[in-house]
């Protein structure tokens, strides 16, 4: 998805950058979640920013320090690509090998391993991810209940600057559990 046309939104008047290009945050795409990409919590694939950590009050008036971490931002380009196999075990229970694969990317470019450019905040660049999995679906009389493991094999890494500038990478987790009702695929 894109702007069409990108106005200016701040800044440098008549300069159109990255910012002017992105859709407003209810109109981006996000994925991950029991009925995308299963090997992440729901809508926490893709880019993201750091929030940055500091001392603040709470509502006691105590200080607390708070660690920066990461929040999704979403994406203009989304590709999911679901691949599964339902395998019968007796009546009412099936055994379900799965492959999701895919993102949220920054931009339609960035789906085909656009290099990071100079300058660009690397969270903002998202990777093509592969996530394989074995899920249990059974027949209940309120619908099929179903029952998801993925294993992200290539979970993305994320910089965070810390208070003494240096960067610390984090990983998001690799396994997920995800239980619903109904059939998505």
């Amino acid at each position: 998805a894109s702007l069409y046309p990108p106005t200016d939104r701040g800044g440098t008047p008549g300069v159109i950058d990255d910012v002017d290009r992105t859709l407003p945050i209810s109109e981006r795409f996000f994925s991950g979640g029991s009925t995308t990409l299963r090997g992440f919590s729901s809508e926490e694939a893709g880019p993201r920013i750091v929030v940055p950590g500091g001392v603040f009050r709470n509502n006691e008036g105590e200080l607390v320090t708070i660690n920066p971490f990461t929040v999704p931002i979403g994406g203009n380009a989304l590709a999911v690509v679901n691949l599964e196999a339902r395998v019968p075990l007796v009546k009412g229970f099936q055994a379900v090998p799965f492959y999701d694969g895919g993102n949220v990317f920054r931009r339609v470019g960035d789906i085909f391993g656009r290099d990071v450019q100079p300058g660009e905040d690397p969270n903002a660049r998202a990777r093509w991810t592969h996530t394989v999995g074995l899920g249990l679906r059974f027949k209940t009389p309120f619908g099929p209940l179903s029952v998801d493991y993925g294993f992200l094999l290539n979970p993305p890494t994320f910089v965070l600057r810390q208070a003494d500038g240096t960067d610390a990478q984090i990983r998001l987790r690799r396994t997920q559990f995800h239980f619903r009702f109904g059939q998505t695929f």
